[in-house]
Order: structure tokens, then C-alpha cells, then sequence
């Protein structure tokens, strides 16, 4: 009865909120109370990285732009700033004032409405003349549409130059008339490899491939370098004195392009260059 008691004792002396040692599990040994069991995994699509995207360069071409039909097409460029003829047009004031000098000059001319092209926006003449006289008794065969600067410049050097240089010749011929070559043309310089726009697209320059007498003589623009005659006096004369009053002046020699005629532009340069070649 002894040994009864105090086993009954023993199991009752057990601290309040302490369940009987019995029911507490025992550690284990591989996981020692002050450690953390390791946390359950989760999902397996929740743990799995997620590969990194590539980047736009390195992604592969899509189906869209493999396909030219559905590839959006490149911008096109917006030509910048007024076009060119345009910003060559003159004043009302200087656009009178050069038609009233070709008038007392003598020129025989007409007025004519603005010449444009539709399929390159620079080229043109906003206040175009036709000259069909650039002196009295001096014609320009067909006319010849340009600006009325480009023929107040003509007219000044056949008064001062062309015609006293023409009295020197044998015979004493009178100029009667210009055979033109390129007068308004829409084209990029002739002669060198530039794609910039010659001055005939804006008016600017007039070619003269030979002049007539009136005694019937035709004196063409040629190669005459070292003939040593009048002829090649007249040409070399009048090709030097052109540069006085046009800023461009190219013939025989200059290139292939200029060998059969003169080429006369006033061509605005900076500082007041002249070509003259």
C-alpha cells in the first residue's frame, strides 16, 4: 500500500501548465532543440526561377517583320525650311526697279507667270521674264525664260563689252544675235559628280553657244586656245570681261561639259567670289 501512495504522488506532482513528461516528445538527435527545422518547401512552380528575359536586341525577328507587306515603313523626311526659288524672289520694289532699267536699256521682254516644277520643290522662278531682246537689234532665238537680274546683267555686258569688242573684228560686224544653249532648266550642275542644283533651275544662269553678225558669220564658243587669231581674241574677251559683271564664268577648258559654250550664272557666294575659269 506504501509503494502504491507514492507512485500516485509522484504522477500527481506535475506543475501547472506542464503536460506529463511522458507525453513531451524527446529531440532527436539530428535536430537539437535550438535548431529550426528547415521550412516546407512550396509549390513547385512557386520555387522555380523564372528565366530572364532577353533583351529587344537579342530577340529574334518577328513573324510581322519578317513579313515586308506588314513592316511598318520608315519615316520620310521632311525637307526643312522654304524652297529655294523662293527665297530668291525679289521685292516688289527691286522687281520694278529691274524692269524699269532693261526698259531704258532697250530690252525687248515679257512678263510671264511664276514658273514651278512638281517633282523638285527648289526649282523655279517666282517672277520669271521672258527676254527676247536683252539689247535693241540683238535676238535671243526661241526667248529665253530666266530672272530679271540674270538679263539686267546681260544686257550691261553686251553694251559695254561684247559689242565695242565685236566692232574690232575684221569687217567691223554688228552683233545681231545670241545662239543660246541651257537658258531655265530643273538639273543638278553638269560636269562634276555634285547632285547640287544648277543655277538654271532657279533662273540664275544663261549659255551662249555662239553669236551671229550681221554680215551672215556664225563665231561658235570652241576650244581656240593658241590659234592666234581674232577670233580667239573676241572669245577670250569676252569671256574675261564677263566675269565683271556675272559671278560665274565657265567655257572650253573648264570640263567636257563646257567645251561648246559659255556658261554666265550670278550665283550669290559669300565674300563676293567670282568663278572664273
Amino acid at each position: 500500500m506504501r509503494a502504491l501512495a507514492l507512485v500516485l504522488i509522484a504522477g500527481l506532482m506535475v506543475l501547472p501548465g506542464q503536460t506529463p513528461a511522458q507525453d513531451a516528445p524527446a529531440p532527436r538527435p539530428d535536430h537539437p532543440n535550438d535548431e529550426r527545422p528547415a521550412p516546407r518547401p512550396e509549390d513547385k512552380a512557386a520555387t522555380e526561377i523564372t528565366p530572364a528575359k532577353p533583351d529587344a536586341a537579342s530577340e529574334p525577328a518577328s513573324e510581322s517583320a519578317e513579313n515586308p507587306d506588314d513592316a511598318p515603313l520608315p519615316e520620310v523626311p521632311v525637307p526643312s525650311g522654304p524652297p529655294v526659288h523662293t527665297t530668291l524672289r525679289e521685292s516688289d520694289f527691286d522687281y520694278s526697279a529691274c524692269l524699269l532699267e532693261l526698259t531704258l536699256l532697250g530690252a525687248d521682254y515679257s512678263e510671264t507667270p511664276s514658273i514651278l516644277d512638281a517633282e523638285q520643290r527648289d526649282c523655279g522662278i517666282d517672277r520669271p521674264i521672258l527676254l527676247h531682246q536683252p539689247l535693241p537689234g540683238i535676238e535671243i532665238a526661241g526667248d529665253a525664260p530666266m530672272r530679271c537680274d540674270t538679263a539686267r546683267h546681260l544686257a550691261h555686258w553686251l553694251r559695254d563689252f561684247i559689242r565695242p569688242a565685236a566692232a574690232l573684228l575684221p569687217g567691223q560686224p554688228r552683233l545681231v544675235a545670241l545662239e543660246p544653249g541651257s537658258t531655265y532648266q530643273c538639273r543638278a550642275t553638269v560636269g562634276d559628280k555634285s547632285e547640287t542644283l544648277s543655277e538654271h533651275a532657279f533662273g540664275n544662269a544663261f549659255d551662249i553657244a555662239a553669236v551671229h553678225f550681221d554680215d551672215g558669220t556664225r563665231l561658235s564658243v570652241e576650244p581656240r586656245q593658241d590659234s592666234g587669231d581674232l577670233q580667239e581674241s573676241f572669245q577670250r574677251a569676252a569671256r574675261g570681261t564677263a566675269c565683271l559683271h556675272f559671278t560665274t564664268v565657265l567655257g572650253p577648258g573648264t570640263n567636257a561639259a563646257h567645251e561648246d559654250h559659255l556658261h554666265l550664272d550670278i550665283k550669290a557666294r559669300r565674300g563676293g567670289f567670282r568663278l572664273c575659269q
